[in-house]
């Protein structure tokens, strides 16, 4: 989570410099390959561009900077919307400060403009999405240990009182810290279910949603908790189509296998992603064809774990590891699955691996771009006019 050394080595890695990449060579044909719009987010002070738009291209891997927005402090986790024409981010500071920003995002020009920042009644927050109908935007509030809901106007910006959900605090001798900490906001892909993983209490808190008409995204007295065996401490989750869920723990560096049960989970498997106890494992995501399933490690032989996916059961296979540069935060597979990028940290790089998509098996580049304490990455789309 967010310490204030992140604040001063981010401060400090600033004289490496905005933007610089590792320059490759590219033949005419690449140059002429339609290239994707990625997001990055990171630990940084609001008057430097905490929030960055690249440009990349998928025929070399080369990553260039193209812009960014100042105005967020610690803006370490990004979420855009379909359209591509709205990107939410997270505040992540103290309960005071911690903020819900929308920033306008234009995909011709690539220019970003902030336009709103709400508070958010929760400290730190670390996760941000919005609601399958486009209506609400959330975040998940690590040392808040509750959930922010604020409903959105036609512009996308949120209004009124948010919907606040709370936690009840669970015994520290048994759980991972006894105190709700909330690390994620998901929907099912039916879009029929919101789930919270609470790092804290070892649980995931899963609601059904409300109907179009109701007043709020859920009702808190419909919540169904998921016990998970003690001291995992749930971070991150994904969805296959069938509606699988593969949860990745932080603290027991294992990934969680769950199928769903009417309203809810039942956990059909616990895999190791860490294997050496470094208790700080981080993101998690399937590969577009959802016959992988990737995982990062922290503090320890940091690096992505890779997993096959048994086509008829959902279950997972430990096929291969790839080290990485310090603190593998956050990582990002291209749409076509032929790269997977991964947010460095403590390195203030962004890398770039090459994947086999029969095997699954990443390959180290030299394709890389220094960027100071870069946390979250999400692909949002095409470089239009291209």
């Amino acid at each position: 989570m967010y310490r204030l050394s992140h604040v001063i080595s981010a401060v400090a890695a600033m004289s490496v410099g905005f933007g610089s990449v590792c320059c490759v060579s590219h033949s005419s044909s690449d140059r002429e390959t339609e290239r994707l719009i990625l997001l990055s987010g990171s630990y940084s002070p609001s008057d430097s561009m905490g929030v960055k738009v690249w440009s990349f291209d998928p025929a070399s891997g080369r990553l260039t900077l193209s812009g960014g927005v100042k105005g967020i402090s610690n803006p370490s986790f990004v979420h855009v919307s379909d359209d591509g024409r709205r990107i939410y981010s997270v505040g992540e500071d103290a309960a005071v400060l911690s903020s819900v920003n929308m920033i306008r995002f234009d995909a011709d020009s690539l220019r970003m403009t902030l336009e709103s920042s709400d508070t958010i009644g929760g400290g730190a927050p670390c996760y941000v999405n919005l609601s399958p109908d486009d209506r609400y935007v959330l975040t998940a509030n690590y040392h808040g240990g509750n959930v922010t809901i604020y409903a959105l106007d036609s512009a996308g910006k949120p209004v009124g009182d948010p919907q606040i959900l709370s936690f009840e605090h669970g015994d520290p001798s048994t759980q991972s810290k006894g105190a709700p900490r909330l690390h994620s906001v998901t929907f099912t892909p039916d879009s029929s279910l919101l789930v919270c993983a609470d790092l804290g209490t070892d649980r995931l808190h899963v609601f059904p949603l409300n109907g179009s008409g109701a007043k709020n995204l859920v009702d808190a007295n419909r919540m169904t908790d998921v016990e998970l065996k003690p001291h995992s401490g749930p971070r991150h989750i994904v969805y296959s189509k069938r509606g699988t869920g593969y949860l990745i723990n932080e603290i027991s560096g294992e990934v969680t296998v769950l199928e769903r049960r009417g309203d809810s989970f039942e956990p059909v498997q616990y895999i190791a992603s860490d294997t050496v106890g470094g208790h700080g494992s981080g993101d998690i995501h399937l590969s577009p064809d959802e016959r992988f399933l990737y995982t990062s490690n922290r503090l320890k032989a940091d690096g992505i774990a890779v997993f096959a996916i048994d086509s008829a059961t959902g279950r997972l296979t430990r096929t291969g590891y790839m080290a990485t540069e310090p603190h593998p935060r956050n990582f990002a597979l291209s749409p076509d699955g032929r790269w997977l990028l991964v947010a460095c940290r403590d390195n203030d790089r962004i890398e770039v691996y090459a994947r086999d998509s029969l095997t699954g098996q990443l390959t180290p580049t030299d394709h890389y771009a220094v960027t100071p304490n870069p946390v979250c990455l999400k692909f949002a789309g095409r470089i239009a006019g291209e």
